[in-house]
């Protein structure tokens, strides 16, 4: 292992003034705040009192701490990716709210609890789904780092474990007698998770009593939910109003507490919110569009029932899995159950991730009905069964390594399992409340549930092997109709592998309504014989034609993203906004970037792709050339700069405060292969590790589809307060701020995101940070920061919720405020 330099931690100790780092941790985690909602807030004055609108969060922090003025959500803006890097400091291996494993059909849903809580009363679960992915790629939280016994946790996505007294303290609380008199009095009692806070807040401020707890975190989206049903400034301020007494209260808890000088409290969110007021945020249904004939006629595949059948089996919390069937499937009719062929991950609403059933196993399915038809002509017969034998020889080379490579990955997994099933098999059925209090029954609980996990996966995977191997040894007879049944050859509820950019962008949907044709030389005529869909075009082509918000576009689908072939040892990544405006962002093995607009880029047969360089000029996707508020060195040529190659810290400079922020960057991190972000737990057999990475690549999505500003693609809620996902400012603008244990009261101007929280929080206990080069350190000015008043604001050019404002109050004499974070980045 590699060893922290002592040099690293007495470092962080002196940048503090302090001979020793903190020993405790305090984190409240507030899902979906944007930063400059909560700043102007701190920083405005309620007219009636003269003080500030958030009185406890402008002491805490605005006053006494650091607040981090522009620290951003590393990616897309969606709860689950943005939770795993906040929760663990390392780059992503989750990147949506649902992931789908293309050859077996799991699910991964990272925001039901309700699943969670059913398997864990049962015995079947200990973990949230996110944490057990998080474990099978060896990637540890930053609240492991401090011990079982030495932690108190709420509950949130990244969570280990239930706490149950808390449910039932919180349950009694809701439904009390006083509780249930107040409803039918006022109707005006408190919801169920205002109680759940209360219970939760008067469990932590016990625990912050026990010298022996080291880290303690409050998890609420009470904010995210207000925010997405309304963009009522007073709605959303009343929550922000509970927030801040939240805050105070743990303040207030943290200060009596025996550890108080030791202790840092910490403010953070996941990702912002596109709420502006006077704007309702407008749905468009991807699955509407997928299911209807222009758009390929598919079943499609979600993890929630859409709005349109909201219905009482809409409230079922256990569906991870739903299909809507099209009724003008051009082959599938009645076949929806087994095979959808368009999976969407439509949660985080500003951005969908579409996954889809590979084009030549389409392709396969088709020829296999045509020749099981009994009044196929002889000669369409001979040239379909030839050209199916092709397709399948195009696929023989990969296919044939991947169901080796799996074979032996099941292998080395069955020896695993077995060997599982004896050390589960000799866990005590009873355990001692010393052990419980230790959390040995939930380790054990654990070694179960990831062999309950192995067995399932071991059996998904095999049968996809047999279904690959069966298409392998197909040699359909040209002479007579296919006897083989064709739920043998095509595995159910299976996409098979990702499509290539040709694949896209000539998507084969169905058989042509002619049916199949033959060219002059009696072969099979592909173009003449299937239906195409451009999915490019097809999105990009989308307008509604009554649009009552002027603020918005017609245009619902703002710029499609995918990755490209790597080329040059250089990770490549496309931006579609129509056929002449695109971007390819291009990073080299040191982490550079460079950034080119091109247009009609295409996809050939073999794979490779090519493109047409094009000028730099206003219209292309992130609309970086045009954008005021792109920062460059005085002199500098705009298009000479956006083409050059950059590192990730001087794109972070020069584009933050842009109307979409760090999205050069976060593209980067959510297209990039996940598999190089899986290490695996600590003594992994390679062959193993090599499931694992291929488990996480499975889930990776075609292409992700970002919407135009105010638009969004939950067609399950239509959300019309405000949403997030994309690249936008307002979504990816987060909150960070320090108190407490020697943190200076200041302002840090310099730009951070999500990977810089974790591994600054663990060096500030003296804990190994997970990327040190990470670390921000802090460099106390030699004036005092305990008087200092004066704090600058940034604010994003969008929306009332964002005017750009300074606060100026006077300066205590004696005092210097310093504005620039010294960092090692």
């Amino acid at each position: 292992m590699i060893r922290v330099p002592a040099l690293l931690l007495l470092a962080c100790a002196f940048a503090y003034g302090a001979e020793q780092p903190a020993r405790r941790i305090v984190v409240l985690k507030i899902d979906g705040l944007n930063a400059d909602l909560l700043y102007r807030n701190m920083r405005e004055k309620d007219p009636t009192t003269g003080k500030p609108r958030l009185p406890w969060f402008a002491h805490i922090f605005g006053d006494n701490g650091t607040v981090f003025e522009n620290f951003y959500t590393r990616g897309i803006s969606l709860s689950a990716p943005s939770w795993s890097m906040l929760d663990t400091g390392r780059h992503a291996v989750i990147r949506g709210n649902a992931e789908y494993d293309r050859y077996t059909g799991e699910v991964y849903d990272y925001l039901n609890f309700f699943p969670f809580y059913l398997g864990y009363a049962r015995g079947r679960e200990v973990d949230m789904p996110g944490v057990e992915v998080l474990d099978a790629s060896g990637i540890p939280l930053s609240i492991d780092a401090f011990g079982y016994t030495h932690t108190h946790e709420s509950f949130q996505l990244f969570q280990r474990g239930v706490r149950w007294p808390t449910l039932e303290h919180a349950l009694g609380r809701h439904f009390s007698k006083s509780d249930l008199l107040a409803r039918l009095e006022h109707a005006g009692s408190a919801s169920f998770e205002e109680d759940l806070d209360d219970e939760t807040t008067s469990e932590l401020t016990a625990a912050l009593q026990q010298p022996e707890a080291l880290y303690l975190d409050f998890f609420t989206g009470s904010l995210d939910h207000e925010a997405h049903a309304t963009n009522d400034p007073a709605a959303v301020y009343q929550v922000l109003r509970r927030l801040d007494t939240l805050a105070g209260r743990i303040w207030t808890a943290i200060q009596n507490s025996p550890m108080a000088d030791q202790t840092i409290f910490a403010v953070v969110s996941d990702h912002g919110m596109n709420n502006v007021p006077g704007i309702l945020s407008q749905t468009f249904s991807l699955p509407d569009l997928f299911n209807n004939p222009s758009g390929g006629a598919h079943h499609v595949l979600t993890d929630r029932y859409q709005l349109s059948e909201y219905k009482l089996r809409g409230l079922n919390p256990l569906v991870h899995r739903v299909i809507t069937p099209s009724t003008s499937s051009f082959y599938l009719q009645g076949q929806a159950s087994r095979y959808p062929t368009a999976w969407l991950d439509i949660d985080g609403n500003e951005r969908a991730a579409v996954h889809l059933r590979n084009s030549d196993l389409n392709k396969i399915h088709i020829l296999l009905r045509e020749l099981a038809r009994s009044g196929l002509p002889a000669e369409v017969r001979r040239a379909a069964a030839a050209y199916l034998r092709q397709t399948i020889d195009s696929h023989r080379a990969a296919w044939t390594k991947t169901a080796n490579d799996l074979d032996r990955e099941l292998g080395s997994l069955k020896q695993v399992i077995e060997s599982r099933r004896e050390i589960v098999a000799e866990q005590p059925k009873k355990w001692t409340h010393e052990q419980i209090a230790a959390g040995h029954d939930e380790a054990a609980r654990r070694l179960a549930d990831e062999l309950h996990a192995w067995e399932r996966e071991y059996a998904s995977y095999s049968a996809y092997v047999s279904h690959l191997r069966a298409l392998l040894a197909l040699n359909p007879d040209p002479s007579r109709p296919l006897r083989k049944k064709i739920e043998d050859l095509v595995p159910k509820l299976s996409l098979g592998d990702n499509n290539t950019i040709r694949d896209l962008q000539h998507y084969v949907v169905g058989p042509s309504p002619d049916g199949l044709a033959l060219d002059a030389a009696g072969h099979l005529d592909p173009q003449g014989s299937f239906r195409y869909v451009d999915n490019f075009e097809l999105l990009a082509s989308q307008r509604v034609r009554n649009n009552p918000q002027s603020a918005l576009s017609s245009k619902p689908v703002d710029f499609i993203a995918t990755s490209l072939p790597d080329t040059d040892s250089s990770h490549v990544y496309w931006l579609y906004g129509d056929e002449d405006r695109q971007l390819v962002i291009l990073t080299d093995p040191e982490g550079n970037i460079a950034v080119r607009p091109v247009a009609h880029l295409q996809g050939d047969e073999e794979g490779k792709v090519s493109w047409s360089p094009q000028f730099w000029a206003p219209g292309f996707p992130l609309h970086l050339f045009e954008d005021p508020a792109l920062q460059l060195p005085s002199g500098t040529d705009r298009a000479a700069w956006l083409s050059a190659w950059h590192t990730e810290r001087e794109w972070m400079h020069a584009v933050h405060g842009c109307e979409y922020s760090n999205a050069v960057i976060g593209i980067t991190e959510e297209l990039s292969p996940v598999a190089a972000n899986v290490p695996g737990p600590q003594g992994l057999n390679p062959i193993l590790l090599r499931f694992e990475r291929r488990r996480r690549e499975l889930v990776q999505a075609d292409f992700h589809v970002f919407a135009s500003d105010h638009w969004n693609f939950n067609s399950r809620f239509p959300n019309p307060g405000g949403n997030h996902g994309s690249f936008f400012r307002i979504s990816t603008h987060s909150v960070w701020m320090l108190s407490g244990a020697g943190i200076p009261a200041r302002v840090v101007t310099e730009p951070y995101d999500s990977l810089n929280f974790a591994s600054t929080l663990l060096s500030l206990t003296g804990r190994k940070p997970p990327i040190p080069d990470r670390v921000v350190t802090f460099e106390r000015d030699r004036g005092s920061f305990a008087h200092a008043e004066e704090r600058r604001f940034v604010q994003p050019q969008r929306g009332e919720l964002n005017k750009p404002d300074i606060l100026t109050n006077p300066v205590a004499a004696g005092t210097r405020l310093v504005l620039r974070g010294d960092t090692k980045q």
